[in-house]
């Protein structure tokens, strides 16, 4: 019974990924379709597409709000993965849209990213391999 968790923990795990590194990989192919001043509607026509395999939980939200009468919208692409069991800001790429026209891509306009994933500890330990 042990060993049928064990594997089926393991194929959870790898199907995760699997479907995260395909998610990534489809972003690095049309990522520099875009460009500064592209439509909102443009800019999620290509990148779109990249992120809809993946489940909820490995998306962020986008934001938005209005600063000086401009409608900020902030739509975050899957565009990176750390194997340390969290989904953090790094793991992503901003796209900053003001007034619908895109005016930012990366974390520069938005002061870096809040939080950063870990890079897992490995412990060799009598024949075994430990992972934190």
């Amino acid at each position: 019974m042990k060993k049928l968790l064990t594997l089926l923990g393991v194929l959870l795990i790898s199907g995760c990924v699997a479907s995260i590194s395909t998610t990534i990989k489809e972003y690095e192919k049309v990522a520099d379709q875009v460009n500064l001043g592209d439509s909102k509607a443009r800019v999620l026509a290509v990148l779109n597409p990249t992120q809809a395999k993946l489940d909820t939980e490995y998306k962020k939200t986008p934001d938005r709000y209005i600063k000086n009468d401009v409608l900020v919208e902030i739509y975050y692409m899957r565009s990176g993965w750390q194997s340390d069991g969290l989904t953090t800001d790094d793991e992503f790429t901003p796209y900053i849209f003001n007034n619908g026209k895109l005016v930012g891509i990366g974390w520069a306009m938005l002061g870096g990213a809040k939080t950063q994933g870990q890079a897992p500890t490995v412990i060799h330990n009598n024949n075994s391999v430990i992972v934190y």
